[in-house]
């Protein structure tokens, strides 16, 4: 995806330590001294860390859980920053949650680094890949097939940026395992790459690109993925979300929550789709779940499970809160 996304070598904690130094230097929704370990089991402040920009899944499923918890009462505080500074603020209590974990792959470093400081919530996505993606009338089947249908997509596969860690699999492991040496691989950038899939998409054109799951293309455009027999796209990734150390025993019903939720490909694309596609929303990510709640009254209740029934909740999408 960006520059820093979809990271699956070691190099993933490059200057985590230097990024380490302060909270207060990342980029925030809400007032800095805002953010804050909870003090105790009666404290309802939760803090979460949102995913640095264009990490979308992370953002929408932050966005929902801070719509769940704020409608149990609890004030939430949402603040973004660089993944170096996320884990190691999330290890020191400055940050409760963190909901765009991959693994075992993508944030193992991470996780060996800080993880015997965080506790796992739970994984609310199991099938997070890197993929190659086509228009669904197009001839290949699987990413071999782009070899003898080279033609079909104008030997071209449209990929993202250079320093992206998709482009690195692709570009070291799946062209030359395939064979495929010969296909012109174009990139650029990820908003590049999908202009490009609306442009054919509008002149039906075949495309090949490089793409992941979540994401909310799957949803506007009308596309599949491209078998992987030789698995060189790498395996399946689940999506945790995380809290430091002792953040289950001071809120447990929260904790009990997050072990209910889960979003599949349809849900995360609808509510990515909104946010980064509905000018209604574009500005206004809460505005954008609580349209998406709003069609889907029965999630809520779910994630809730017990605590729905009491009559606590709300699931009208009406409330708006401050720090978003």
């Amino acid at each position: 995806m960006f520059t820093a996304r979809r990271t699956r070598y070691a190099a993933a904690t490059v200057a985590v330590s230097a990024l380490a130094l302060s909270v207060a230097a990342c980029s925030s929704d809400d007032d800095a001294s805002g953010s804050g370990k909870s003090g105790s089991s009666g404290d309802k402040t939760v803090s979460i860390a949102l995913p640095p920009a264009g990490w979308d899944e992370g953002t929408a499923a932050s966005y929902v859980i801070k719509k769940i918890l704020t409608e149990q009462g609890y004030d939430v505080k949402t603040q973004s920053a660089d993944l170096g500074i996320i884990f190691t603020g999330l290890a020191g209590g400055s940050y409760d949650i963190y909901a765009d974990t991959w693994l075992p792959t993508t944030h193992a470093a991470y996780m060996k680094k800080y993880g015997d400081k965080l506790e796992d919530l739970g994984t609310w996505y199991d099938s997070a890949k890197l993929t190659i993606a086509v228009n669904e009338d197009s001839p290949a089947q699987s990413i071999e097939d782009l070899k003898k249908d080279a033609k079909d997509y104008d030997n071209k596969l449209v990929g993202i940026e250079a320093g992206a860690g998709e482009t690195g699999v692709v570009k070291n492991d799946m062209l030359p395992g395939y064979g495929l040496d010969d296909l012109n691989f174009q990139t650029s950038s990820t908003s590049a790459m999908l202009a490009s899939l609306k442009s054919a998409e509008q002149s039906g054109k075949n495309i090949a690109v490089t793409l992941w799951r979540p994401h909310w293309a799957y949803t506007q455009f009308k596309i599949r993925d491209l078998e992987d027999p030789k698995g060189l796209m790498g395996d399946a990734e689940q999506i945790h979300a995380y809290a430091h150390k002792g953040f289950a025993a001071d809120h447990p019903d929260v904790a009990k929550w997050m072990k209910n939720f889960k979003l599949t490909d349809d849900q995360i694309g609808e509510i990515e789709n909104l946010m980064r596609n509905d000018d209604r929303f574009t500005n206004d990510p809460e505005g954008a779940v609580d349209a998406w709640l709003e069609k889907n009254p029965d999630f809520v209740p779910g994630v809730l499970g017990d605590a729905a029934t009491s009559g606590a909740t709300k699931t009208s999408g009406a409330t708006k809160t401050s720090g978003s």
